[in-house]
């Protein structure tokens, strides 16, 4: 009888630990698959904030192209930056090639050196290439935009992107990129990108940037490998993502965000107040706030990350 219960209990023994193991793995892998989706969602919000910085300098450049030339013809092509920031050094080195003021196609080149500090306060560096093959009015119009090494803040952006204005409502814009980012750590996301602008206001005074309203929406791809795994994960955009021309940050809209296939975070970006915060939805419903400024959590969710960084050694 003895050995029996001996025996009884050596299986129960054996059975908890089993359970307990089974427990704790099912943690980690929680725990593993909840750090990823948060860093996956950050790393949107600073792909989306460097990638919208990006093109509303092509715009605000491109949309000058026919008074840009015309000051290019008369010689003043190297005094015109004046005009077109609040200063001096909030300007690229514009560049400008191709025919008379009416031939095509012109490139547009701008050069941000190694630092460029908008009146935003976000820098800019590298070089971005607009080429405009006909008239706005012509059926072949189209710009192509080229970023080399060009960077926003501690971001690095390197592809190409196809902008499309719509032929009755000039006020639309299809974009179509395809753009690698290089993060601050090293990380290397390979993105596509289908993003239609729509400008509110703003458009008919080009040289002030504080009236400028404009909404993104955007339904991407992107695809990145951290320690040889690699992860797709998609993006679209609920509610259009609203921009101010005189403030550093989305102001409103909301960003659904799958990884591998399922739904693991909602980003909502506010109620059209010009301010650094955001808001992240996990799939368990737990709400955590963004900041803006600074591109990271605020929390308990930034406190785990850093937790996981130091028990790994990075």
């Amino acid at each position: 009888m003895k050995g029996i219960i001996g025996i009884l209990a050596l299986i129960l023994t054996l059975g908890l630990f089993s359970c307990n193991n089974t427990s704790d793995d099912v943690l980690t892998t929680n725990d593993k698959v909840s750090e990823k989706s948060a860093q996956v969602t950050l790393n949107e919000v600073k792909m989306e904030a460097a990638a919208t910085e990006s093109e509303y300098e092509v715009e605000f450049y491109a949309n000058m192209e026919g008074l840009l030339w015309r000051w290019w013809k008369i010689g003043k092509h190297f005094q015109w930056s004046q005009n077109l920031r609040y200063r001096m050094n909030h300007c690229p080195d514009v560049r400008l090639q191709g025919g008379d003021e009416d031939g095509y196609p012109k490139v547009i080149t701008l050069d941000y050196g190694d630092s460029t500090v908008l009146h935003n306060g976000t820098v800019l560096s590298g070089v971005i290439e607009i080429t405009i093959t006909a008239p706005r009015s012509s059926q072949d119009f189209e710009r192509t935009v080229v970023y080399s090494e060009f960077g926003v803040d501690s971001m690095t952006i390197d592809g190409y992107a196809t902008i499309i204005v719509d032929k009755v409502d000039s006020m639309y814009r299809q974009y179509t990129l395809d753009l690698t980012f290089t993060l601050a750590d090293g990380t290397v996301i390979n993105r596509t990108s289908e993003r239609v602008w729509q400008w509110l206001e703003g458009m008919e005074t080009m040289f002030d940037q504080s009236d400028d309203v404009f909404v993104i929406n955007e339904l991407s791809q992107a695809v990145m490998t951290v320690d040889g795994t690699t992860d797709t994960y998609k993006k679209e955009t609920t509610v259009p993502l609203k921009r101010l021309g005189d403030c550093k940050y989305i102001v409103e809209g909301v960003v659904q965000i799958t990884l591998n296939g399922v739904v693991i975070s909602e980003i909502n970006y506010g109620d059209g107040t010009c301010d650094e915060l955001a808001v992240m939805t996990d799939a368990e419903g737990v709400e955590t706030e963004i900041d803006l400024s600074a591109r990271k959590f605020k929390g308990k969710v930034e406190q785990n990350q850093n937790s996981g960084k130091n028990q790994s050694g990075k």
